[in-house]
């Protein structure tokens, strides 16, 4: 599958140009990012470890680790200006930042003038580009953020991508499913009896109103006319054409 990590999809527009989807997320692929989390943290000894839902111009914490420690839960929402999170998801790749009081770019963002000094986050993006949020480890003292902290958030930050590309394509399975009831239930109206006029060959439709055969089936099938002559009626009708 392309890599799309430095792309923009150019397909839903957003606050600082960050593209963004509105999906919902099935609640058994909820579950599973909560144990995510929860292990994430736990792996990795740090107090924080967060699945973010950017929703321009705010930041919803989806998914946050279950820790008294952790000052972040579940449900809150923030401005996203001037966070990490949206430093990642904008720029589409890796932020770390080891201690944000020692670093001009965050000494007075507003995460750090909360108290939280260090951060390593990936960006989370749907199969066609679009940003979804990140997943990111957060601390309140400096970090230095190894190898192991980068392969560890790698392989969840994957393993959540593969949950969005499953959502897509569910939602792109039911889209085409309810297009094919449609089409079916257009079908089953030209189903029965049709009471057509056997003069004008007019039909009756179910409000009472009497339209011309063509006009009814295009309204009931999504078939259109074209005109012409039969054989037949040249031969009764214009018989000087026939000659």
């Amino acid at each position: 599958m392309k890599d799309v990590r430095g792309e923009s999809s150019g397909k839903k527009g957003s606050a600082d140009g960050i593209r963004t989807k509105d999906m919902t997320v099935p609640s058994r692929i909820v579950d599973i990012w909560q144990g995510i989390v929860d292990s994430v943290s736990t792996l990795l000894s740090v107090p924080s470890v967060m699945i973010n839902r950017l929703e321009p111009p705010e930041l919803e914490i989806f998914r946050s680790n279950i820790s008294s420690d952790n000052p972040f839960p579940s449900g809150t929402r923030m401005e996203m200006a001037g966070v990490y999170c949206e430093a990642a998801a904008r720029r589409r790749k890796m932020v770390q930042v080891k201690d944000a009081r020692e670093d001009p770019e965050w000494a007075d963002s507003p995460t750090a003038r909360a108290g939280i000094f260090s951060y390593l986050g990936f960006p989370l993006f749907w199969p066609d580009g679009d940003v979804f949020g990140t997943i990111c480890a957060v601390d309140t003292r400096k970090h230095e953020w190894g190898e192991r902290y980068h392969n560890v958030l790698a392989a969840f930050r994957d393993a959540i991508e593969a949950h969005l590309a499953l959502i897509t394509a569910m939602e792109e399975l039911n889209r085409k499913n309810e297009e094919l009831r449609n089409a079916l239930g257009e079908v089953r109206t030209l189903r029965g009896l049709l009471p057509i006029c056997s003069i004008c060959k007019k039909i009756r439709d179910d409000k009472g109103y009497w339209d011309q055969i063509e006009t009814y089936i295009e309204k009931h099938s999504g078939a259109q006319f074209t005109h012409g002559i039969c054989p037949d009626c040249v031969k009764n009708f214009y018989p000087e054409l026939d000659e």
